[in-house]
């Protein structure tokens, strides 16, 4: 194999295998360990909360739904990250939604229907929701809540009123 010939912004460099490359190759030995070594220490840097948010604990409360009633695995927890695992037993189709308010589980306020919540009422704030839950499926939401009352109901026409729904507290973390 022939070598390549020097290049001429590097004159110290003679062939590609090797066999001169090498005052190149120190020259810019320091300058790019440091850049490496900074640009490494500025990715952890940036990356610190979000590592540490990954390695948050996560709580979760299980939720089924069965004969038109909610069923909660667990009345607390505590504030951050949550995974409410939802899973629909049927008899029907129904969906699920996440409010935070004061008020019962069973005292929501309802639309002039009297068959619906009033989703849009001051008294609940919407957190998230899952609009369709097939029966037999099951969905996550993932949520980061802060200290508080929730209440989760499905809100198909008469569904909340045939008994639908359910609270859980959420509790400051212990430090």
């Amino acid at each position: 194999m022939k070598p390549l010939k020097a290049d001429a912004a590097f004159p110290d460099t003679r062939d590609v295998e090797g066999t001169k490359n090498r005052g190149r190759s120190r020259a810019l030995a320091g300058p790019t360990a440091v850049l490496v070594v900074a640009l490494g220490l500025l990715a952890a840097l940036c990356a610190g909360p979000s590592a540490l948010a990954a390695s948050a604990p996560v709580d979760r409360i299980d939720v089924t739904m069965h004969d038109f009633k909610l069923k909660l695995s667990r009345p607390a927890v505590p504030a951050g990250r949550v995974v409410i695992h939802v899973h629909n037993r049927g008899p029907s189709t129904h969906e699920i939604n996440l409010d935070r308010t004061d008020l019962p589980s069973g005292a929501l306020p309802l639309k002039h229907d009297g068959l619906t919540v009033d989703e849009e009422s001051v008294a609940l704030h919407r957190i998230d929701s899952i609009e369709q839950l097939n029966i037999g499926e099951s969905a996550d939401l993932n949520v980061r809540l802060r200290p508080g009352h929730y209440v989760l109901y499905c809100n198909l026409e008469g569904h909340y009123l045939g008994g639908m729904h359910a609270a859980f507290d959420v509790a400051s973390r212990p430090r």
